[in-house]
């Protein structure tokens, strides 16, 4: 995103509104906290350690320029990756192909066209297919006949109301969508203060 790597790795459902609020205040969390700093009278900037060091260090002072330096050594750089190998694993080593995994251990499949750019120039493809990306990762292949074994594809496309509830009709699948509940006549949401609300329907 813009050159920085994120982690998109937690997912919350809309109701757990508990994790919720514990997820935007982990995000929304500064580097420093602010009960630990502390601005003298001389405009330095005194910082309390989390736990003392060896030789009994339980404060740091610095200077406001050198702690603005220090807090903009946390932001990192763009477009690298935060997590970074070292030795074996470094890109460049000879010994990286020993300990990573071998391509013909991979889970997926794999596709003859993988390593050309369908033009036969020999260039990978950067972008794969949703049911190539399945097929890769999940070894499913979607687009394979149960029946037959052979490549399914795509017919048409049924937009109309009528031609869908009678194609579903054949295929005896229900075709008739279920009641709509009753409106409610407020919809409530949490709220972070404490102060109840709700929003008219």
């Amino acid at each position: 995103m813009n050159g920085f790597s994120l982690h998109a790795n937690t997912a919350i459902n809309t109701l757990q509104r508990d994790r919720l609020s514990q997820l935007i205040e982990y995000v929304a969390r500064g580097p420093l906290s602010n009960e630990r700093l502390h601005i003298r009278d001389d405009d330095k900037v005194l910082l309390q350690l989390k736990s003392k060091w060896a030789d009994g260090t339980s404060h740091l002072l610095f200077t406001p320029g050198e702690f603005i330096e220090k807090l903009a050594a946390l932001i990192p750089p763009p477009r690298s990756h935060l997590v970074r190998w070292a030795g074996v694993f470094a890109p460049n080593s000879p010994y990286r192909k020993e300990v990573t995994l071998k391509p013909e251990a991979k889970k997926g499949f794999d596709f003859a066209e993988d390593g050309e750019d369908g033009c036969g120039l020999g260039k990978r493809r950067k972008n794969y297919t949703w049911s190539k990306m399945l097929a890769r990762v999940f070894k499913i292949d979607v687009l394979k006949c149960e029946v037959c074994g052979g490549q399914l594809g795509p017919v048409c496309a049924v937009m109309d109301s009528d031609s869908i509830r009678r194609y579903l009709k054949h295929m005896d699948i229900e075709y008739d969508p279920p009641p709509r509940g009753p409106p409610r006549f407020s919809q409530e949401y949490f709220d972070f203060d404490g102060v109840d609300q709700s929003l008219p329907v």
